[in-house]
């Protein structure tokens, strides 16, 4: 079924710039945007990034070496940029795939998956922040249980919709400003019948453009450093957050998902009390240069 759409612009603007902190964010430039279908036809409403009339059951974004899979390693987390919801009481998924020859594989059994409520989607600007300088979200998702990347250095990205009265949008971004060439590839959704089509493909929406998707990732590969394990404690933290490592630690960052630098600390605990409640990242550095990195919840 052909699909036909109109173009929603979002123009945001912020003098914010952050670090990078393997935050993937290549795939997406330019100006966001909402894509809604034609609404001359009024069966035809809802979005294409999101919940709409044809019963679209969820929405991925591919990544691999060509957007900024640099090796092995975890996805401990997404970021997210929705411009739209309507909050009847509800929730959405947000996961990690693998990818089973173009197309996200078994929906049921993702590498990592979190569950995020409408209620804690700030939709408004003052519930914005950017990422690495250049992209803007507003949910920040942290899997309890990392999805480890997989050897093919392929993963898919995405959120299962709500369901019922509840809804949501992703930003996309604009096809006439910013195409996503790899749109037929990189871009895609599952229908209600349960069958898998890409963005940019002909019979679908075609559409070239990338979803507002930015997987968080800690590569072990290819860096120049060694790795250690460290324990983290305790998670969720109040007032004083603890690494215990095999070796002394020289250094300990904390860090929004977003690369800002919140808190420092030249022992083995950090004081957070004065964070705000959220996910954080946090790079321990022992006294002969190994590295344990990480995320944790402050309350």
């Amino acid at each position: 079924m052909k699909k036909t759409l109109l173009a929603i612009s979002a123009l945001l603007v912020s003098a914010l710039t952050m670090a990078q902190v393997d935050t993937l964010t290549t795939h997406f430039v330019g100006n966001p945007t909402i894509y809604v279908p034609d609404q001359v036809n009024p069966q035809d409403s809802g979005y294409i990034s999101g919940n709409n009339a044809y019963g679209d059951l969820a929405k991925f974004q591919l990544f691999d070496a060509t957007y900024g899979v640099a090796g092995g390693g975890t996805v401990t987390g997404v970021l997210l940029g929705i411009g739209v919801k309507t909050d009847a009481g509800g929730s959405f998924q947000v996961g990690i795939w693998s990818d089973n020859a173009g197309q996200p594989g078994n929906v049921a059994s993702p590498l990592a998956v979190a569950n995020v409520t409408l209620a804690s989607v700030d939709t408004s600007l003052a519930g914005f922040a950017v990422a690495n300088g250049t992209v803007f979200y507003n949910v920040a998702v942290n899997f309890m249980s990392a999805a480890t990347i997989p050897a093919n250095l392929k993963f898919w990205a995405g959120v299962i919709l709500p369901t019922g009265a509840n809804e949501l949008a992703l930003y996309s971004s604009n096809l006439q400003t910013n195409p996503f060439a790899d749109a037929s590839t990189h871009t895609g959704e599952f229908w209600g019948d349960g069958t898998f089509h890409t963005f940019g493909d002909p019979a679908n929406w075609g559409a070239d453009v990338a979803l507002a998707i930015y997987p968080v990732v800690n590569f072990t590969a290819g860096l120049n450093e060694n790795v250690i394990d460290a324990v983290v404690y305790p998670n969720p933290a109040n007032n004083v957050l603890n690494i215990q490592a095999k070796e002394d630690l020289s250094s300990i960052t904390v860090t929004t998902m977003d690369g800002k630098v919140v808190a420092t600390s030249t022992t083995s605990s950090v004081n957070v009390a004065e964070l705000s409640s959220g996910i954080y990242m946090y790079e321990a550095v022992t006294v002969s240069g190994k590295v344990a990195r990480g995320n944790f919840a402050k309350n």
